[in-house]
């Protein structure tokens, strides 16, 4: 390449980047949901009425992941297990968590609007809620999947 066209190529090229219009870098974005955004699925495994909405990424395929579960009042999840550790924060009503094999009632304990649960991997739990609805939001990381150990 001659120095005249080296010249040409790196003039058209300073050029090209100081026009205006020409793509800026990315911006980042706010993404945010209001209740009535969020987009509630019954997924096959639950049959008693619960609910859950995929917020962030995918708990089904992996990776990060922020879901949210919908437990109507008057329900009991027998005892069952994760492979990792569940993170739950209860966004509204009370949520009551027992742990053990068996589902026993007087093993669980309130866990009121606002509480934070770390449930480590493999530690079989059960729970349930009273007469209203609650609603817990579960994060982690990998794929969300439950063993039963009660049937």
């Amino acid at each position: 390449m001659t120095a005249a066209r080296l010249a040409v190529v790196v003039v058209v090229g300073l050029a090209l980047r100081a026009t205006p219009g020409a793509p800026a870098e990315p911006r980042k974005q706010v993404t945010a949901w209001v209740p009535q955004d969020i987009r509630w699925v019954t997924p096959s495994s639950y049959t008693d009425g619960r609910q859950r909405a995929y917020l962030i990424g995918d708990s089904t395929k992996g990776g990060d992941w922020i879901d949210r579960v919908r437990i109507p009042g008057g329900s009991r999840v027998l005892a069952h297990t994760h492979p990792d550790d569940e993170m739950l924060t209860v966004i509204e009503g009370t949520w009551y968590l027992g742990i053990g094999d068996r589902f026993d009632e007087t093993k669980l304990k309130a866990y009121p609007t606002g509480s934070l649960i770390v449930i480590p991997a493999d530690v079989p739990h059960f729970l349930a809620t009273r007469e209203s609805p609650v609603i817990v939001q579960v994060s982690g990381h990998g794929v969300f999947r439950t063993s039963h150990v009660e049937k």
